[in-house]
């Protein structure tokens, strides 16, 4: 494996490292909420920074309910 790819991430790594499953990690991937880079025809790989990029702070309850009722 090349030296830039040796710090990516699959997407099956990715699932764990945020806890969801692999189709999860695909749909983040084609809604454009997680960025992902494709090597070749299949290689799919994922920068830890863009997984820290993607997250979404919570500042209430109330509004996570909010967004969980629609």
């Amino acid at each position: 494996m090349p030296a830039a790819l040796s710090n990516q991430l699959t997407i099956a790594e990715t699932a764990k490292r945020l806890n969801v499953s692999p189709n999860t990690v695909r749909r983040m991937i084609a809604a454009g909420d997680l960025k992902a880079y494709r090597y070749g025809p299949r290689l799919i790989r994922i920068d830890p920074a863009d997984i820290l990029a993607a997250r979404e702070p919570v500042t209430s309850l109330a509004a996570l309910r909010d967004e969980d009722a629609r």
